[in-house]
């Protein structure tokens, strides 16, 4: 083959390469090419069914409802499925109860595709139907498009006069509360109730557990209570359903009838608090401790008290808060443990505490003319001032392990002043002159005090107010005073 003729055709061959890409590309994004969608969006899941039967209420995604209709026997029922992007080659598959009507949870069947209806709607929507004849009490049923269906797989229900609506008993419940509902049953032939759980996953695919209760009862109606202990961890979430075993007298056949309804439930912490408040210090040996105990949905029953001295364990029951004293036989160090219990579930706090009654000691220092002065107890220590103040240098220490807290002087005259912490400077204002009383005062944490009193006498800095004449000066003055006595003698003569 020449080569003018190779390049033509490898041209033309990447050409129709391209398009058959484009193409596949353009298909892909096609949105009619994904999965169909429900044409609501909270789902009156129905369209519309004949005249057989009256819609009593519509699902909710939120409230996690089905449908409920009310029927009679021996009539046509027909509902209708609208679908975005739905086809006649996909039909959804119908779920039913346990084979009444030709229904079976385990294996679905597929509705018809509604030619008419879709082609007189003409909104994009693909519909579909599905017709009943009712020859028992009800028949319950879900639909799928695919993996479609809502994620708790509520049942919806076409029924003459059974059904059974349950209601939470508690609005929450924790880890120690038993879940109790409320069921309630209409009409008849009802041979046993129930409920079904469990715990709910993202696919949603745990197996239930079934709490049945027997009963022979031929009223229409009846209101009874159930309830379930569980071991179920904080933050789960349980799924619960009513059931009613009901002898069906249309079929002869002892059917399960479950709620239309999937309640969820969160497992909440009922696990005890407590806040413990008490000095860390103390120089009293009757100790005081305040506690505040609670206990989110439920009541505290128990507390216990461990005040680590061998004294044994001091039990408070069903009180909540309370300031508790306990007498000590003597100082040291102490480990108090407080329990506060809620049922089983319990919380534990800690306050460590010393108990000491030594004493502390300080030290003060005068400053007089640039030099640190330490008086003893009792001593005037003669100050001389410009203005009426005086400066101190204090300090302290103890021993007993509190550790200092403050340190203050006190005048006389009522004024106080304090630092914080074993040592510091403080100046002193006076209002007059002359000798003035000083109490020092050493405070530890514990409450233990250490004292000490002197005085200081103030005295004002001299200064002269008449000032001498200088000599020059004072000798013109006086030979003046002798020309001028002389003159007037003279003129006197």
């Amino acid at each position: 083959m020449k080569k003018r003729t190779v390049i033509p055709l490898v041209l033309l061959a990447l050409v129709f390469s391209m398009s058959l890409t484009t193409i596949t590309r353009s298909e892909q994004n096609n949105p009619q090419n994904s999965l169909p969608t429900l044409d609501a969006a909270i789902k009156p899941i129905f369209r519309g069914t004949d005249d057989n039967a009256t819609l009593l209420e519509s699902q909710s995604i939120v409230l996690r409802h089905g449908a409920i209709y009310l029927t009679e026997l021996y009539k046509n029922v027909t509902i209708w499925y609208s679908f975005v992007g739905g086809d006649n080659l996909s039909a959804p598959i119908l779920f039913g109860d346990d084979g009444v009507g030709n229904l079976s949870w385990n294996i679905g069947i597929l509705m018809t595709y509604d030619y008419e209806r879709t082609e007189l709607e003409s909104d994009g929507s693909a519909y579909y139907n599905h017709t009943f004849f009712i020859i028992s009490n009800f028949i319950s049923f879900i639909v799928r498009y695919g993996v479609y269906e809502n994620e708790f797989r509520v049942p919806h229900l076409i029924t003459i006069s059974p059904r059974v609506l349950s209601t939470l008993i508690p609005d929450v419940y924790t880890q120690l509360n038993d879940i109790e509902y409320n069921l309630t049953m209409y009409r008849y032939n009802i041979t046993g109730y129930g409920l079904s759980y469990r715990e709910v996953t993202p696919e949603h695919d745990t197996d239930f557990q079934n709490v049945t209760v027997s009963l022979l009862d031929t009223d229409t109606y009846r209101n009874v209570s159930l309830s379930f202990n569980h071991s179920f961890e904080v933050g789960t979430e349980v799924e619960v359903r009513g059931f009613i075993l009901q002898n069906d007298n249309m079929t002869l056949q002892n059917r399960i009838l479950h709620e239309n309804r999937a309640h969820v439930v969160t497992i909440v912490d009922t696990t005890p608090e407590i806040e413990l408040t008490g000095e860390k210090y103390s120089n009293s040996l009757n100790y005081s401790l305040m506690y505040v105990a609670s206990a989110p949905h439920s009541n505290v029953t128990l507390i216990e008290i461990d005040w680590d001295d061998l004294s044994g364990i001091q039990s408070i029951v069903n009180i909540s808060y309370d300031t508790i004293y306990h007498l000590y036989s003597s100082v040291g160090e102490y480990n108090i443990t407080v329990t506060a219990y809620s049922e089983t579930l319990s919380v534990t706090d800690y306050v460590e505490i010393l108990i000491e009654q030594i004493n502390p000691t300080g030290i003060v220092k005068v400053l007089v003319e640039g030099k640190l002065i330490e008086p003893s107890a009792g001593e005037i220590v003669p100050i001389k001032v410009e203005i009426k103040s005086a400066t101190f240098q204090v300090s302290a220490n103890d021993t007993g392990g509190s550790g200092v807290w403050k340190i203050s002087l006190a005048t006389d005259e009522g004024n106080l002043v304090t630092v914080e912490g074993d040592s510091g400077e403080i100046t002193l204002l006076f209002l007059e002159y002359g000798e003035h009383d000083i109490l020092m005062t050493v405070y530890d944490k514990s409450g233990n005090l250490f004292t000490f009193t002197f005085s200081v006498d103030l005295k004002p800095v001299e200064t002269r107010s008449d000032f001498p004449v200088p000599f020059p000066f004072g000798l013109t003055t006086l030979a003046g005073l002798i020309a001028l006595a002389a003159i007037y003698s003279k003129k006197k003569k």
